[in-house]
């Protein structure tokens, strides 16, 4: 029990957690073990309340969504909602995330190990680059599915991988899933869509109401207009 505990201690403390949610990951993960149950360290999240899982994926997440070009600027509220759908990832020393020509089908955010990614094609010019904690990998996949024209991106257009990602250590990863991502686009679509619906009806409701107004003024004048012509008129004096 022990040991679990001091595993967990130092996935916190791994991934730089601060104290407040410590205290809140804590007494869940003791519980689980005084009643016998496996606690999987790797899979911590799945353990917890969603709500802190959230939380948690924020914390470490976020940062590192920022730095992302293709994201800046479009807002704090997609920012999270791409958190929410990330996905805990774990891969061995000397692992293959995706061979060169193959489908890209998710991002990482590196939050341990190291990955090198380079091309084996001979017909291009041969590069590799170390990523490493805190940075991230297949940008190219945002660009598939929040600048993609139509309404829906189409998984059988995801981008091909130019290069190849292995992992030269053991890497734990946060993974932005191409079929999440297509949610997420859909469920802004919808945002907007419903912002656009809301936006139309106020109008509607605005114009209506200075329409309203507009004929009481032209009935109020024509009332007055009808009174004056009504009043009797005074005796010519010669």
């Amino acid at each position: 029990m022990r040991v679990k505990e001091r595993e967990i201690e130092l996935w916190i403390f791994r991934n730089q957690l601060p104290g407040s949610i410590k205290e809140e990951i804590m007494p869940i993960v003791q519980h689980m073990l005084e009643e016998k149950k496996d606690v999987d360290v790797q899979n911590l999240l799945s353990h917890l309340p969603i709500e802190l899982g959230r939380k948690i994926k924020r914390y470490i997440c976020l940062p590192m969504l920022k730095q992302v070009p293709q994201l800046q600027g479009k807002g704090e509220q997609l920012l999270q909602l791409i958190c929410d759908y990330l996905k805990p990832m774990h891969y061995n020393q000397h692992d293959y995330i995706v061979r060169e020509g193959e489908p890209l089908d998710a991002m990482l955010f590196i939050t341990q190990g190291i990955i090198w990614n380079f091309t084996t094609n001979i017909n291009a010019e041969r590069s590799a680059k170390c990523i490493e904690k805190g940075n991230f990998y297949g940008e190219e996949l945002l660009e598939w599915g929040l600048e993609c024209s139509a309404a829906l991106p189409n998984l059988s257009d995801l981008p091909i991988s130019l290069k190849t990602a292995k992992t030269h250590t053991k890497v734990e990863a946060f993974a932005l899933m191409a079929n999440d991502l297509r949610t997420i686009v859909s469920r802004r679509t919808e945002a907007v869509s419903s912002v656009k619906a809301l936006t139309v009806a106020a109008f509607r409701r605005i114009n209506e109401r200075n329409n309203e107004k507009s004929l009481q003024l032209v009935a109020g004048k024509r009332k007055i207009e009808l009174s004056s012509a009504l009043l009797p008129k005074g005796n010519d004096k010669s």
